[in-house]
């Protein structure tokens, strides 16, 4: 597990990753999308900006730049899911 995780990646797999949409006619991520949600997901409990995301702690093998991390959440929240998402999981803790 990446030294700077927010939630475990069994709980990102479970209770966020239904919501979120991946690439349509086969392309495949160089960088795991657990991950990218993990660097999300502490860019917005830390408030750092996207350009300090400690990106070496918070991916196990190569690390994206962070216009990368920006990039997928941008586009999740476009599409409503990244809110969808959140809320999936607030309901979860109750």
């Amino acid at each position: 597990m990446p030294e700077y995780a927010v939630l475990d990646k069994d709980t990102i797999k479970i209770w966020i990753m239904p919501y979120l949409s991946v690439a349509k006619r086969g392309f495949t991520s160089k960088f795991d999308l657990l991950e990218i949600v993990n660097a999300i997901l502490y860019k917005l409990k830390s408030g750092c900006q996207w350009r300090f995301l400690p990106l070496g702690h918070l991916f196990s093998g190569e690390a994206p730049s962070w216009n990368t991390v920006f990039q997928h959440y941008r586009k999740w929240c476009k599409k409503d899911e990244w809110r969808k998402a959140y809320a999936n999981v607030l309901i979860s803790l109750l």
